[in-house]
């Protein structure tokens, strides 16, 4: 049988007790009163009082959390690593595996994003068309190329492309926008220049192409262009750095490096995806596919 505490302990600890005093303290004053004993003396006294929570307190404060919650419900923010730099921005350190806890804690359940680009109805029938009559394009030396604007950030445009080889020659835009004048001066020098670095620079007439003829491809077709997956794979290697660049400079070196580790495999395992990518993207009818 457990002996209870004497009435005069009993009424000292009920004191501590609603004085909000934390159990730490209370059992360093008594020691040889357990922390079950003070857990039931609580409940017993304070029976509407909540618990003392356990644990090192979050490095986030309330109000912040809070804020947190309010963008990442309007779309201010859309993944941990978004949190994890506005964190950085407030001058709070955590981890990215730190910041996937404390959304838990805060009631976010993660859930895998499905992108899809919107395609019209004319442009689905467009993709699906160029899908059936060019499944083997992929597999020649010149259609392993890909030409392609991109931006980045929204600071600078990086035009590049991918070859059999591995990738060809990146040119940056540092101002402006790329217009009809600028993209056939960037096709003039550096596709050029690859072909010819290559020993393409002979491929198509050899092949029987004619300058005048001009493929009709459809403009909203990403599941068609094999360097929509390098594009990816080079944002997620920029994301990697610890840092963000503080000018247009930094991130034109940047981008720059991260362009020219690609591998030759790197780019032949999208380049050989297309056969299969094709297929899928008839069987939609040219619209979004899992590629």
């Amino acid at each position: 049988m457990v002996r209870p505490l004497p009435v005069e302990l009993q009424n000292s600890i009920k004191s501590l007790l609603l004085q909000n005093t934390p159990f730490s303290v209370i059992r360093k004053r008594y020691p040889s009163v357990s922390l079950s004993t003070l857990t039931r003396y609580k409940k017993k006294f304070l029976s509407s009082a909540t618990l003392p929570a356990g644990g090192r307190p979050s490095f986030v404060s309330v109000s912040t959390q809070q804020y947190i919650a309010r963008m990442l419900r309007n779309g201010r923010q859309d993944d941990p690593k978004a949190v994890q730099e506005y964190l950085r921005s407030i001058e709070i350190d955590m981890s990215l595996s730190g910041v996937r806890k404390l959304l838990k804690r805060m009631g976010f359940k993660p859930k895998r994003k499905i992108k899809t680009n919107f395609i019209s109805k004319k442009k689905q029938a467009s993709s699906a068309g160029m899908g059936q009559k060019t499944p083997e394009s992929y597999g020649r030396p010149v259609e392993a190329t890909e030409p392609h604007v991109e931006g980045d950030g929204g600071s600078v445009l990086f035009w590049g492309c991918i070859t059999a080889n591995g990738p060809g020659y990146g040119t940056t835009v540092m101002d402006g926008s790329v217009d009809s004048i600028v993209y056939v001066d960037i096709l003039q020098t550096s596709l050029l220049d690859i072909l010819e670095y290559h020993d393409m620079d002979h491929w198509f007439s050899a092949n029987g192409f004619i300058f005048e003829t001009i493929r009709d491809w459809p403009a909203q077709s990403p599941d068609l262009n094999p360097i929509e997956h390098v594009w990816y794979q080079l944002k997620r290697r920029l994301n990697t750095y610890p840092t963000r660049p503080t000018t247009k400079e930094e991130l034109e070196a940047r981008i720059t490096s991260e362009w020219y580790k690609f591998t030759k495999n790197d780019c032949l395992k999208y380049i050989d995806s297309m056969p299969a990518c094709i297929k899928a993207v008839i069987r939609s009818g040219g619209g979004p596919t899992r590629f």
